[in-house]
């Protein structure tokens, strides 16, 4: 099949899992002998150490660039220009590969516009892969406009453009979208969108998934209560308040009020709001436990496997109803026994009592409870981490997840 992909990020200049599942499924199916092409955002192409492939295009402008401080003058002087000139370039793309289907990935601060003009060319070929709730969120100007400048004079032109510029909102119309064609990672994402009034015509789940072979599984078993070094906990994620981060070291805190003797070690690996993460350092301090916390801040792709590695027990501490949760994944399948909040898509992920140990979002009570529980039970910690291993294999394999996307692809083009 000819296929085009159109996203907002694209790795190694992405955010997060949802634009690594993009690069997977796109680069397994190029290798499967498809001709795939992917546009993408312009976002930190000058920062790649190595060349991208030659069907990878990064040319598309974002609505407003990340960190930017014209982005206020920008918005009156280049927003339509750079609007014309992505449609321009989607046209062109379509034009001159002639996909048999259209991949539309993640979509947020690029306009509407775009995945609107891709349905009109490909009325009944354009497939949505949504692992995010872009189609139902604010456009990235109106974000923009509403937020407080950061800066008292950095912020001073955006303070006296703001009311012109919620005039020219208040007066654009949205691009309408069809979404007649979506694939969600979980049941939990299908559902949402159905409680926030879209129902596609077409709609399936596929599951998210991750390399699994970039995450080897740790064989040795470990019994804290037989060593002497700590029993080592693992976040790994956004730092932000609806992570629910401070779950984590308010757990810690109780565990070492109640068990002064216990050795453990909590390693946070992200990074995220500046006030949050000194919220955070503030609350080591507080419960006395900075001693047996370290931030390690942001970290490759590439490095995140011998943190897995090295960790006895995952944290997954969410409030929010999180779409998917790739990292659970990348836990399960390096053989770190996952404790996590059960909501969203990743209650979907986690099996209790079978390959994780959960608890009630912002329950800190009952998750010390079950990191207890893995501490006093080698034989419960040694099962849960075989059986999470083997499910990360044969559920949650980027194969699985691509050749389903493939299947579903090669339906709608013989649909269509």
């Amino acid at each position: 099949m000819r296929l085009l992909f159109l996203t907002n990020f694209y790795p190694p200049a992405s955010r997060g899992g949802y634009e690594e599942w993009c690069a997977e499924v796109a680069e397994w199916l190029h290798d499967a002998g498809h001709q795939v092409c992917v546009l993408t955002s312009r976002h930190g192409a000058q920062t790649l150490a190595a060349p991208d492939p030659a069907w990878v295009a990064r040319q598309l402008h974002l609505e407003m660039e990340l960190d930017s401080l014209r982005n206020a003058v920008d918005f009156f002087t280049q927003r339509r220009a750079k609007e014309a000139e992505n449609l321009k370039l989607l046209r062109t793309q379509i034009l001159e590969q002639q996909p048999e289907a259209i991949v539309v990935w993640g979509m947020w601060n690029l306009p509407r516009a775009l995945p609107a003009l891709a349905e009109t060319m490909l009325p009944n070929r354009t497939v949505y892969y949504m692992g995010d709730y872009w189609p139902t969120l604010p456009n990235q100007f109106e974000n923009y406009w509403k937020a407080a400048p950061r800066n008292r004079w950095t912020g001073l032109p955006k303070r006296l453009l703001a009311p012109f510029a919620h005039r020219q909102l208040q007066h654009a119309q949205r691009a309408p979208l069809r979404l007649a064609r979506v694939l969600f990672p979980t049941r939990f994402m299908q559902e949402e969108f159905a409680r926030l009034g879209i129902h596609p015509q077409h709609a399936s789940v596929i599951p998210g998934a991750i390399d699994v072979h970039r995450y080897p599984y740790r064989h040795a078993d470990h019994n804290p209560r037989e060593e002497t070094e700590p029993l080592r906990l693992l976040y790994v994620g956004r730092l932000t308040h609806d992570k629910g981060v401070h779950l984590a070291i308010e757990a810690l805190g109780q565990i070492r009020r109640a068990h002064p003797h216990m050795a453990l070690q909590l390693t946070i690996v992200g990074q995220g709001e500046a006030g949050y993460q000194e919220k955070l350092r503030a609350l080591t301090q507080k419960l006395a436990v900075a001693e047996q916390v370290d931030f390690v801040g942001a970290q490759p792709k590439e490095a995140l496997p011998q943190f897995y590695q090295q960790a006895h027990i995952f944290l997954f501490t969410s409030l929010w109803a999180e779409p998917f949760g790739r990292v659970l994944i990348e836990a399960m399948a390096s053989g770190a026994v996952v404790v996590g909040a059960a909501t969203g898509g990743a209650a979907e992920i986690m099996q209790p009592e079978q390959n994780a140990l959960t608890f009630a979002p912002g329950d800190v009570n009952g998750l010390v409870a079950q990191i207890l529980r893995l501490h006093c039970d080698q034989n419960l910690h040694t099962r849960l981490r075989q059986t999470a291993r083997r499910q990360a294999t044969e559920k949650f394999d980027v194969p699985q997840m691509a050749a389903g996307i493939e299947q579903y692809l090669k339906a709608t083009t013989v649909a269509a």
